[in-house]
């Protein structure tokens, strides 16, 4: 897993996000990270029942196993998981699966053209 790997490599803060966020800006990565400084977890919750963003100071494997991916439970398991840990939570944002979640897009609504 390649989160082992970076923590076998010395890293001490790993942030994962999703690649279908267009509301996540270099200021919402930097503050998961400043929040690693005094927390375990940093999660960012997606509208649709995920997560868009998971920080972690240590890696805990069980936040990537028996998940139901690409459904609406999948936070309400990956924070089942956490509830011994010390955590903190994002803005909730919004994941692009469809074309609707598309349009509800504040970060993509600039380039869409109206008929």
């Amino acid at each position: 897993m390649l989160l082992s790997y970076l923590f076998s490599r010395g890293y001490r803060q790993i942030v994962i996000v999703g690649s279908d966020i267009f509301e996540l800006t270099t200021a919402g990565i930097r503050e998961a990270f400043t929040h690693l400084d005094s927390t375990n977890y940093v999660v960012g919750p997606a509208l649709d029942g995920g997560y868009y963003l998971l920080g972690m100071n240590a890696l805990k494997k069980k936040l990537f196993e028996n998940k139901k991916w690409g459904t609406r439970t999948v936070l309400k398991e990956t924070l089942k998981n956490l509830e011994q840990e010390q955590v903190v939570l994002l803005a909730a944002k919004n994941d692009i699966d469809t074309y609707d979640d598309l349009k509800k897009s504040s970060g993509f609504n600039q380039f869409l053209i109206a008929p």
